[in-house]
């Protein structure tokens, strides 16, 4: 197998991650133009934090939300969100580490609730969001002292980013089980059901920690949230998976959707020093198996946590452990040896076809006689109906997603993984676009994959119909929901 790009660099927050998966994905394989890159990436602002060395496996990212008031210009965000003077330095309203294995298509995102007790160096007991305040080489310290965790590259993100990205992909659907408000950020959702977030609303959600419900039968208003930084926590991660598969899809169908949504995404990004285009290819290269139709297909986990006893005046969370441990080892670990959520399926079990949209002639032929000889099992070769096409493709039928990635691994470069209801007497169909240079066979072939090792933490559990991401505090108290209606 050809030697792979330099190793995987730079990320974003928790209420970034999900825009830089979207727009990384849609710019690198939708433009496949290095200038482009290029331009994008000399007008993002760079920070000096020092940080490990990443390993030739991949790397971890500190992913920080700032909760900065900086870009407050105007009256209206001044009185969304304040100003400087008003609330004073900067805290990390979100923390994660992303942990991402291009080769072992594994990527783990770890969430750190901000009521977390650490020891801050040189500062002394403190919960976990105080340690930006210091900036962001004191925060890299404190992951290494407190959990061991290597950061290998930094970004940053902020409230105007995220309003300005969710604005540019569109209104994102959010189920609320009842008419529901947070009165310190401004939520305000009257008629409950399935409700389109714009850009303002979705901030005001993403940053709500004090939850209520209207109950009709009472004619009250009723706190939701049991613990409201992990119940935020998890509507935050349940709004990223809806966002990145939003957007991926919608950037896939057009080309201009992604490079505004690329565009929001940067200008308002703060990077680490040394993130380079390869970096940004190899990251395109990590999230290229997103499926944009199943929202659970990037894996949010929360560092375990528990009560305990106030610390200097404050209520804190605690790391739960054996649990937190297993989960930091994963962070720690580069072998390739993790659990993988995403089974991968041996070839013999895939039936596919080829289609030259190369502009060259026996591409086709040529691609599925080396996929045949590799166990695949070959459903025909011809040409593609558009012409030619810039990137090349691989599209799965309605629940071959499995399949789909499993044939992603063979073709160089990285294909753009897409749905296609319309396939026929076959699982997978690959469309060899003007940049496809190969059929390759993985330096690991792919098995498939049986129950993860045990004290390998579990996976996401997203929400069952008719439920909220979060639990209900004094659901006693509200009656029936609304009824769960699609696209939420």
């Amino acid at each position: 197998m050809a030697a792979r790009r330099s190793p995987l660099r730079a990320f974003t927050g928790r209420v970034g991650v999900a825009f830089l998966v979207a727009a990384l994905f849609m710019g690198g394989a939708i433009f496949a133009v290095n200038y482009v890159i290029d331009t994008k990436l000399d007008a993002v602002a760079r920070v000096k934090v020092s940080v490990a060395d990443a390993p030739p496996e991949g790397a971890n990212y500190l992913l920080i939300g700032s909760d900065t008031r900086a870009f407050v210009e105007n009256p209206g965000d001044q009185e969304a969100f304040g100003d400087s003077a008003s609330t004073g330095g900067q805290r990390s309203d979100t923390m994660m580490v992303l942990h991402v294995e291009p080769d072992a298509q594994k990527t783990l995102i770890v969430s750190f609730p901000r009521d977390l007790w650490v020891d801050i160096p040189g500062i002394g007991g403190s919960k976990i969001n105080a340690a930006f305040n210091e900036g962001p080489d004191k925060t890299v310290e404190m992951l290494k002292s407190n959990f061991g965790v290597e950061i290998n590259h930094y970004l940053e993100v902020d409230f105007r980013s995220f309003r300005g990205i969710v604005d540019a992909i569109g209104e994102v659907p959010v189920y609320f089980p009842y008419p529901a408000r947070d009165e310190k950020t401004g939520l305000n959702i009257a008629q409950p059901g399935c409700v389109r977030l714009d850009g303002d609303q979705a901030l005001s959600y993403v940053r709500a920690r004090s939850i209520e419900y209207y109950s009709a039968a009472n004619k009250k208003w009723v706190a939701a949230d049991l613990v409201p930084d992990i119940d935020r926590i998890a509507r935050q991660q349940d709004f990223m998976r809806r966002l990145a598969g939003l957007a991926v899809l919608k950037g896939l169908n057009n080309p201009l959707t992604a490079n505004e949504i690329t565009d929001r995404v940067l200008e308002n990004l703060k990077i680490d020093e040394n993130l380079t285009k390869d970096d940004i290819f190899a990251l395109i290269d990590a999230f290229r198996t997103v499926n944009p139709n199943d929202t659970s297909a990037l894996e949010f986990v929360t560092l375990p946590w528990a009560n305990g006893p106030p610390q200097k005046g404050q209520s804190v969370l605690f790391t739960k452990e054996p649990d937190a441990g297993a989960l930091i080892a994963r962070l720690q670990d580069f072998s390739g040896n993790q659990a993988t959520r995403a089974r991968t399926v041996a070839p013999s079990a895939i039936r596919l076809k080829v289609r030259n949209a190369t502009g060259a002639d026996g591409t086709a032929a040529g691609a599925i006689a080396e996929l045949t000889r590799l166990g695949f099992v070959g459903a025909g070769a011809g040409n593609d109906g558009r012409g030619t096409v810039a990137v090349t493709e691989v599209r799965y039928k309605p629940g071959a997603f499995d399949k789909g990635k499993t044939v992603l691994q063979y073709v160089k470069p990285n294909a753009r993984l897409v749905e296609d209801s319309s396939i026929k007497g076959a699982d997978v169909v690959i469309v060899l676009g003007v940049d496809f240079e190969s059929i390759v066979e993985p330096s690991v072939a792919p098995t498939p994959t049986s129950t993860p090792p045990p004290g390998t933490p579990a996976g996401p559990v997203l929400a069952a119909p008719g439920t909220s991401p979060a639990p209900i505090n004094n659901q006693s108290q509200l009656g029936e929901p609304a009824p769960r209606t699609a696209p939420c």
